[in-house]
Protein backbone atom coordinates (compact mmCIF):
# COMPACT_ATOMS: atom_id res chain seq x y z
CA UNK A 1 0.00 0.00 0.00
CA UNK A 2 2.62 2.44 0.87
CA UNK A 3 5.54 0.87 -2.56
CA UNK A 4 6.42 3.04 -5.57
CA UNK A 5 9.07 5.06 -6.66
CA UNK A 6 10.82 5.92 -3.94
CA UNK A 7 12.91 2.42 -4.06
CA UNK A 8 10.56 0.61 -1.33
CA UNK A 9 10.98 -3.03 -1.85
CA UNK A 10 8.34 -4.53 -4.39
CA UNK A 11 5.54 -2.27 -3.43
CA UNK A 12 5.79 -2.92 0.21
CA UNK A 13 5.73 0.32 3.06
CA UNK A 14 8.85 1.47 3.47
CA UNK A 15 8.09 1.90 7.40
CA UNK A 16 10.80 4.39 8.21
CA UNK A 17 9.38 6.46 5.15
CA UNK A 18 5.84 6.07 6.97
CA UNK A 19 7.13 6.59 10.15
CA UNK A 20 8.69 9.85 9.17
CA UNK A 21 5.76 11.12 7.24
CA UNK A 22 3.79 10.99 10.70
CA UNK A 23 5.67 12.53 12.58
CA UNK A 24 4.87 15.64 10.82
CA UNK A 25 1.59 17.18 12.68
CA UNK A 26 0.30 18.66 9.09
CA UNK A 27 0.47 15.04 7.84
CA UNK A 28 -1.04 13.48 11.04
CA UNK A 29 -3.66 16.02 10.56
CA UNK A 30 -4.67 15.37 7.01
CA UNK A 31 -4.63 11.95 7.83
CA UNK A 32 -7.07 11.78 10.53
CA UNK A 33 -9.22 13.88 8.45
CA UNK A 34 -8.53 11.16 5.36
CA UNK A 35 -9.39 8.20 7.83
CA UNK A 36 -12.89 9.33 8.54
CA UNK A 37 -13.75 9.33 4.25
CA UNK A 38 -13.33 6.14 2.72
CA UNK A 39 -13.39 7.84 -0.29
CA UNK A 40 -10.16 9.25 0.31
CA UNK A 41 -8.98 6.75 1.89
CA UNK A 42 -9.02 4.43 -1.35
CA UNK A 43 -7.70 7.20 -3.26
CA UNK A 44 -4.71 7.42 -0.91
CA UNK A 45 -4.14 3.98 -0.84
CA UNK A 46 -4.53 3.90 -4.99
CA UNK A 47 -1.78 6.64 -4.80
CA UNK A 48 0.71 5.03 -2.21
CA UNK A 49 0.29 1.72 -4.11
CA UNK A 50 0.87 3.50 -7.65
CA UNK A 51 2.19 6.96 -8.02
CA UNK A 52 1.19 7.74 -11.48
CA UNK A 53 -2.46 7.81 -10.12
CA UNK A 54 -2.02 10.69 -8.82
CA UNK A 55 -2.67 13.33 -11.77
CA UNK A 56 -5.65 11.37 -11.37
CA UNK A 57 -7.72 13.14 -8.35
CA UNK A 58 -5.72 16.70 -9.51
CA UNK A 59 -9.05 18.40 -9.26
CA UNK A 60 -10.33 16.79 -6.62
CA UNK A 61 -9.68 19.46 -4.00
CA UNK A 62 -10.15 17.12 -0.87
CA UNK A 63 -7.70 14.20 -2.35
CA UNK A 64 -5.42 16.62 -3.84
CA UNK A 65 -4.88 17.84 -0.38
CA UNK A 66 -3.68 14.73 1.00
CA UNK A 67 -1.73 13.80 -1.91
CA UNK A 68 0.34 17.16 -1.34
CA UNK A 69 0.81 16.32 2.16
CA UNK A 70 2.41 13.05 1.09
CA UNK A 71 3.91 13.01 -1.92
CA UNK A 72 7.22 14.29 -0.58
CA UNK A 73 7.24 10.81 1.13
CA UNK A 74 6.99 8.51 -1.79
Amino acid sequence: PFGGGGGGGGGMPDMQKVQEMMKNPEVAKVMARAQRNPRVMAAMQECMSNPSAMSKYANDPEIKELIDVIKPYM
